[in-house]
């Protein structure tokens, strides 16, 4: 015999623990949060919002342990539809990131709209400022474990585990390495050699 009981009380223990968790968030952050519907979100979970930030949050999204948002000024960051992160993501606006339904983030993914300007040897890295730019990641990307993205992501691309996304990253492209090189398109399934 079949015990559902047990079973469906610990689903609707664990979306009362979603919803704690999510509106703890919201009510800890000054920013605007706007959800289509309730996160999975485990335990820790950071988001550091400024008062004019703004999250945009799609259906079924999945935020596992250790994820860590910093929303700065006037940034907003959209995460599109049945987009999951793994372990110890990290998200860093300034401007707008925008990531698309359906994208897999590995474990210890950042993704940053900002890099700081380091030309002038005379004066401090953090008081020269930063360079920043939006970030667009497209709908069903995958990104390997501890990719870092600072630039473009097309749809249906795939971006190997370590790999530093410093260029745009072509639709359908699979690409890896320091800097991230396209090796491989999933549409035309031609190989480019580095």
């Amino acid at each position: 015999m079949l015990v559902v009981g047990p079973i469906l009380a610990r689903l609707r223990v664990g979306r009362a623990l979603d919803w704690w968790r999510f509106n703890y968030a919201r009510l800890r952050s000054p920013g605007r949060i706007v959800a289509l519907g309730l996160p999975h979100i485990d335990a820790p979970f950071r988001l550091r919002m400024s008062p004019d930030a703004t999250l945009i949050i799609g259906r079924n999204v999945r935020f596992r342990p250790g994820f860590s948002a910093d929303i700065e000024g006037h940034g907003v960051l959209q995460i599109g539809d049945n987009t999951a992160f793994n372990v110890s993501c990290w998200i860093g606006v300034t401007t707008r990131i925008t990531i698309g339904d359906n994208c897999l983030f590995g474990p210890f993914v950042s993704v940053t709209d900002g890099n700081h300007r380091f030309d002038d040897p005379g004066q401090l890295i953090w008081h020269q400022g930063l360079e920043t730019r939006e970030i667009d990641v497209g709908r069903n990307v995958w990104l390997g474990a501890k990719a870092t993205v600072i630039n473009d992501i097309g749809a249906d691309a795939v971006i190997g585990a370590n790999a530093v996304v410093t260029r745009p990253i072509a639709p359908g492209s699979v690409a890896s390495g320091v800097p991230a090189r396209i090796r491989r398109s999933l549409y035309t399934n031609t190989v480019t050699r580095p």
